[in-house]
């Protein structure tokens, strides 16, 4: 007669997929039920072969393993306990991020929480016409230029996945303006109109949708502003229709509650925060131009950034971006902090090398690499790196010595940055790449930094980040 015990469990876990795959544990009177998050890995016959397993049911997402009256609940206690003792990365590193994101609750991370929801949307789309750019620019520099007749269909074809690019950032302002004004708690249609502000001509003898406006009231209109002015605008114009709204009657709020937001917030946004948004703009466009382009300079926000991002606070580095673009004609400031992620690989590796053979951290570290080499850092951060805190700290030593080496090339005459606002990190951004020269020497200076970003994270980790720390 079969007994549940640790080793039948621990095959059970085995062939259901492993602790990543397994979301819940439960039992009736004779079955051990197991909830998966993919199916196609839970190895059925194998289950069947285990001695003491009288059958196995699928039940789509659910796998009920009938072990007879008395042992389903023992099985599923013992489970439970077994899957707390042996967490997976995806577990231990929500569990760290959840307990971090709980104890961040000042005002300023609470700002940048918001802030976040104005820019994640439009990740997706960020990353998807820059990748189209570059395999346009890639195909165009192989291809089309130096050719004396290129193929035409081609020519075409490169043209057709550049528009992608050129339609988002032609409008790219009233997305963020629309999301902006409902994160803070207005309407989305307000913020997207005084967005538009920023990106109407206000010429004389403009036609169509951008003519009827050259100045205001005989007041000049700079809207050189844009997305911070942007940003300003639809936060501002979501407090006040917020304030207005209090003061309207209910049956009224949908007739003039955005028509006097409009009316107020259009006259500010000339008069204040345009001007004001000319000179953010200025002063930060300035700011980074000059701290990217000096390797301190970069090796100190490479370094900070994995902080940065502990924090909530990264996105604070968005507005940082459309100001690159939109000065230097790509993102110089991406690839350096990008080598934050690639110093934690390196990290990450040592304690692989390092970590006893068959241990529970290799196996995580096993997991979680890929997505690292990726660009996908967060389950290294909060499941490996940041809790043995050394670990930690030489990752974001690593990101440093990347992000002076790219800062350096720079200094000596070769910026380089990513050819849209926000893409793909890891090895995913190469094809992103992009500088004055073309984008095969910007490849090759990502990839020189990245490289020296998991040296020195793996070094500075093999040597100082190992004792009394957890290995197991």
């Amino acid at each position: 007669m079969s007994h549940i015990n640790e080793a039948m469990i621990q095959r059970l876990v085995e062939h259901l997929g492993g602790n990543e795959n397994i979301q819940n544990v439960t039992n009736c009177m004779t079955r051990l039920r197991v909830s998966v998050q993919h199916p196609d890995l839970v190895a059925q016959q194998q289950l069947k072969g285990i001695e003491g397993v009288l059958g196995v049911v699928n039940a789509e997402e659910q796998i009920q393993i009938i072990l007879g009256p008395a042992k389903a609940n023992k099985a599923a206690e013992m489970m439970k306990a077994y899957l707390q003792r042996h967490p997976s990365l995806a577990q231990v590193s929500r569990a760290n991020k959840q307990q971090i994101k709980a104890q961040q609750t000042n005002p300023i991370q609470q700002f940048f929480a918001k802030f976040a929801t104005i820019f994640t949307p439009l990740i997706s789309g960020f990353i998807a016409a820059g990748l189209l750019l570059g395999i346009a620019t890639l195909l165009q520099q192989i291809f089309v230029t130096g050719v004396s007749e290129p193929n035409t269909t081609l020519v075409a074809l490169i043209n057709y996945m550049k528009v992608f690019s050129k339609g988002l950032f032609s409008f790219l302002s009233i997305l963020i303006g629309y999301n902006a004004a409902k994160a803070f708690g207005g309407s989305g249609v307000n913020g997207a109109i005084l967005a538009s502000f920023f990106i109407l001509t206000y010429n004389p003898d403009a036609k169509g949708i951008y003519s009827g406006l050259s100045d205001f009231f005989g007041l000049a209109i700079d809207p050189r502003g844009n997305i911070i002015g942007v940003l300003i605008a639809a936060i501002v114009g979501a407090k006040v229709e917020n304030w207005v709204r209090k003061f309207v009657p209910d049956n009224l709020d949908m007739v003039l509650t955005s028509t006097i937001t409009l009316l107020i917030m259009g006259c500010f946004t000339f008069l204040v925060i345009m001007p004001i948004g000319v000179v953010l703009f200025d002063g930060m466009s300035w700011l980074f131009n000059h701290l990217n382009g000096n390797p301190f300079g970069s090796a100190v926000l490479a370094g900070l950034f994995l902080i940065a991002v502990m924090l909530g606070i990264h996105q604070g580095f968005v507005p940082v971006y459309f100001a690159l673009v939109e000065t230097q004609g790509f993102n110089a400031l991406f690839p350096i902090l990008a080598m934050a992620g690639a110093g934690q690989v390196g990290a990450a590796l040592a304690l692989y090398v390092k970590a006893n053979k068959g241990s529970l951290l290799r196996s995580q570290i096993k997991g979680a690499i890929i997505p690292g080499f990726l660009g996908i850092g967060e389950p290294l951060i909060y499941g490996v790196t940041l809790p043995r805190v050394k670990p930690f700290i030489t990752a974001c030593i690593g990101g440093a010595a990347g992000g002076f080496t790219i800062g350096l090339i720079a200094y000596l005459g070769f910026p380089m940055g990513l050819n849209t606002v926000f893409g793909p990190s890891g090895l995913l951004a190469v094809p992103l790449m992009t500088s004055n020269s073309g984008i095969f020497p910007a490849m090759g200076v990502y990839l020189f930094g990245t490289l020296v970003a998991y040296i020195t994270g793996f070094v500075t980790t093999y040597l100082f980040a190992t004792k009394n720390v957890d290995l197991s």
